[in-house]
């Protein structure tokens, strides 16, 4: 008898009392045996609850889809796992979560959680290894539910700060299409443009290493201050660059220090997503300094702006803004 293969059917059966005498000989033996074969023996007892047949059909079925919605796997090792399907019942969710149970561990994939931000704000939360994100508007970010493997990964769409908390041993990494950048601990902004296949890789403060997708070598590493510019197929530059107007999009106030009318309409567009063009070379050229609460209208900071310098702004059709001289 190959034990390994009848695990299934003699879990199965002792939760209905059909064991043989024989065969709980052979399930003893197993259980003697293998240490995680007794930890799956006992959340299997803890598991076992008394329903009727139709809430019995309808949480094997709810049970099953939630696995086989995190398993990758090819169409021989589902069907395999198919078979097994009603004999162990709702224990089976138990049975794969222990991860070594039987060599399954190769199949499954952890559950994948999605957090998207449909709004315009600066959506913040905190991963489970307690690193922070902010994630902008209109972005997306998927990642496992136990970021207990030992690199951290995480995937984007989209535009989002991070503030790594640092794990000795344990890489963090942010993947996306086009750049994938590694990190232990530190503080940076990773924009993707599938539009115009271009990431954006902003560093405040560590350090981080820049890998273009399905490419070999060492990347680049960027230091506190540096963009990293990926383009598919162009490789990566970098450019020492003002942090100021590639991290305040995801702070309640926007502080503008000593920056030209150029550089603040490049961080508006970027907090209210949109297009804003200038028209006049002295005017992108002026000094402004100034405080926002980003919570209000764009029109509102426009309002602002005008009453410290002289400019005239008016919306398009396609909704981009022009800012004109007074």
């Amino acid at each position: 008898m190959k034990e390994n293969s009848n695990i299934w059917d003699l879990l199965a059966k002792r939760t209905d009392h059909s064991l043989s005498k024989e065969e709980e000989e052979a399930l003893e033996r197993l259980l003697e045996e293998d240490a995680s074969l007794r930890r799956a023996s006992r959340l299997v007892d803890e598991s076992q609850v008394k329903m009727d047949t139709h809430l019995l059909e309808e949480t094997m079925n709810r049970t099953w889809y939630k696995v086989e919605a995190g398993m990758k796997t090819e169409k021989k090792h589902r069907s395999m796992l198919l078979i097994r399907r009603y004999a162990v019942a709702a224990c089976i969710a138990t049975l794969f979560v222990l991860g070594g149970l039987l060599g399954y561990q190769t199949w499954s994939k952890p559950d994948m959680l999605i957090v998207m931000n449909q709004g315009k704000e600066a959506l913040l939360f905190t991963l489970p290894d307690n690193s922070k994100v902010w994630l902008g508007g209109g972005s997306r970010l998927k990642y496992p539910d136990k970021l207990s493997a030992r690199d951290r990964e995480v995937y984007l769409e989209g535009e989002a700060f991070f503030d790594v908390k640092k794990d000795n041993g344990r890489t963090f990494q942010v993947i996306t299409d086009i750049v994938e950048v590694k990190v232990l601990g530190t503080r940076f902004d990773v924009k993707v443009s599938k539009s115009e296949k271009m990431a954006e890789v902003v560093l405040e403060s560590g350090s981080v290493q820049l890998n273009e997708c399905n490419e070999t070598g060492e990347g680049v590493v960027l230091r506190p201050g540096e963009m990293g510019r990926v383009k598919q197929q162009s490789g990566i530059e970098v450019h020492h660059v003002d942090l100021q107007l590639y991290t305040t999009w995801k702070d309640k106030y926007m502080n503008i220090e000593s920056q030209k009318m150029e550089n603040v309409m490049f961080m508006l567009s970027k907090r209210y997503h949109t297009e804003i063009r200038i028209e006049g070379d002295d005017l992108k050229e002026e000094i402004f300094s100034g405080r926002f609460d980003i919570e209000q209208s764009l029109d509102n900071i426009f309002e602002t702006i005008s009453l410290m310098t002289p400019i005239h702004y008016q919306q398009q059709a396609d909704g981009t803004y022009l800012v004109t001289p007074k």
